[in-house]
């Protein structure tokens, strides 16, 4: 995805610089999520589909990313590590010792996936997200 279809979708929280620093890791976050379809299948064939309900799953996956950007973007973290870095859970000071009860992070998280909770539930109803078995 570039920055140009990123502002096409009304996305206009992140700067092109911004967004070149998070766009390979959240890609690559939304794509697994969607067992990566769109490695196997056209995007822009699907964005120029005659089947309306094509053309909403390739847009829904794109706002997700770029949903998945921002989010990104907000906890200055361009991978996963970073993001994970970000919800720190232990800090250690002499004998002091506090630990959080859980990362902040995963609150907001689908899973472990690190996906955002609002990219996820914009995939919800794609059928990008199916994990049943084909029954060719």
């Amino acid at each position: 995805m570039e920055f140009a279809r990123y502002t096409e979708l009304g996305f206009k929280k992140l700067d092109n610089d911004s967004f070149n620093k998070v766009i390979a890791s959240s890609q690559l976050l939304v794509g697994n999520l969607a067992k990566d379809y769109y490695e196997f299948h056209d995007i822009q064939k699907d964005l120029n589909s005659d089947d309306d309900f094509i053309k909403f799953r390739a847009n829904q996956f794109q706002k997700a990313i770029c949903v998945q950007c921002e989010f990104a973007d907000d906890l200055g973290a361009s991978s996963l590590v970073e993001q994970q870095k970000a919800g720190i859970t232990d800090v250690q000071i002499g004998r002091t010792h506090l630990q959080q009860s859980s990362n902040p992070v995963n609150a907001v998280t689908y899973g472990k996936s690190g996906v955002y909770l609002p990219a996820y539930e914009l995939l919800v109803h794609t059928g990008l997200l199916y994990r049943g078995v084909d029954s060719h």
